[in-house]
């Protein structure tokens, strides 16, 4: 199963499609190779920063295929395929099985500690979902019924604090809360009507999530972060309606742009650092990750001397993580972190790999 970056389809086909209408999705053209872009085409390599040097992760195997969906964590690591999640025991124990739900595909795989979140998606027009959460030491599945999960979306999950997509009243689009130990939990925010949410990151720094809407043919983005009410507090600093990615950080909060709607897949990265805005040069939309304080994201090659890298952002610099041993056509999956782990799948010419790291 190769890893496949999310994007705001399926959202803006669910949110906007309830409420009789929705935004066209941008032009898809087809993405260039290496070779035929150009320097000028993409957003340079980051201003008002050091040059980037590697990161001192230590890098190991995770021992699975790089085409697995993995997610390794200190006690377990996650195994994901379309009929099932595998969680393994780092030491002595059994596998804790979750099967899929019949007719529905594996969406999320949330792991902390001994805790585990699992959600599944439906094609089609369905507008609930369904998702269990799991005590992993007791190998104990409960489904997750208050509030009512809705079809697909983003989650997020952080300690013990689950953030994801339900249907509230009227069939409203909102933000549900949970507790995972316990399954107590509540709707928060709803999006207005017309409008979704997506893209959500959840960390110790907190929580950020981009809101659109249906203007046509491209909807307008906007970069949020959770206020301590659970409200969404738009991001000064990116461009309107040019959002994609955020995350709150330790001096601020990290963000991405989109400059040409035709090439969604092309963003540039910036980061405001008590106040101050610094940029961190181009990225890949869909790839920011929390994780152990920092932020990550991928940013592919942009010439074939290029390898693929995964960048590092710990709040005042940025830096090289990981880079592929393959350049020009390589590319790395969407990162995943739990218990301040890093895991991601590197695919080339030189050889494919799947590696995590403890960044905390």
């Amino acid at each position: 199963m190769l890893p496949v970056r999310t994007t705001l389809a399926a959202a803006l086909l669910l949110v906007l499609g309830a409420c009789g209408g929705g935004a066209d999705e941008p032009d898809a053209t087809p993405s260039p190779t290496p070779e035929e872009t150009s320097a000028t085409e993409s957003p340079t390599e980051g201003t008002g920063t050091a040059a980037p040097e590697a990161g001192p992760l230590d890098w190991q195997s995770t021992g699975h295929s790089p085409e697995d969906r993995v997610v390794r964590g200190t006690a377990w690591t996650a195994v994901a395929s379309e009929a099932e999640v595998r969680f393994e025991p780092t030491g002595d124990g059994e596998p804790v099985v979750v099967p899929a739900v019949e007719g529905r595909s594996v969406d999320a795989v949330l792991l902390e500690g001994d805790s585990a979140v699992v959600s599944f998606a439906a094609g089609g027009e369905t507008m609930t979902g369904e998702a269990v959460r799991v005590d992993l030491a007791t190998a104990s599945p409960v489904e997750i019924v208050t509030p009512e999960p809705a079809n697909g979306g983003s989650w997020a999950m952080h300690a013990d604090s689950l953030w994801y997509p339900s249907r509230g009243e009227g069939g409203a689009y909102c933000l549900a809360t949970l507790a995972v130990s316990d399954g107590n939990g509540e709707d928060g925010w709803c999006a207005p009507q017309r409008t979704g949410f997506s893209n959500l990151t959840a960390g110790e720094h907190g929580v950020g999530l981009l809101t659109f809407d249906d203007t046509r043919p491209v909807a307008c983005r906007t970069a949020h972060v959770l206020d301590e009410a659970g409200e969404p507090r738009p991001v000064e600093g990116p461009a309107e309606c040019k959002a994609w990615d955020v995350a709150p950080t330790a001096t601020g909060v990290i963000w991405s742009e989109v400059p040409r709607e035709q090439r969604q897949e092309i963003a540039t990265f910036h980061a405001s650092v008590d106040g101050a805005v610094q940029e961190l040069g181009r990225g890949t939309t869909g790839t920011l990750v929390p994780c152990g304080g920092d932020a990550f994201f991928v940013r592919d090659p942009l010439r074939r001397t290029d390898p693929a890298r995964l960048m590092r952002w710990d709040g005042t610099a940025v830096s090289v993580a990981y880079e592929s041993e393959s350049t020009g056509n390589a590319f790395l999956g969407e990162p995943e972190c739990a218990d301040g782990i890093l895991t991601v799948s590197s695919f080339g010419e030189a050889g494919d790999e799947q590696v995590w790291a403890q960044v905390s």
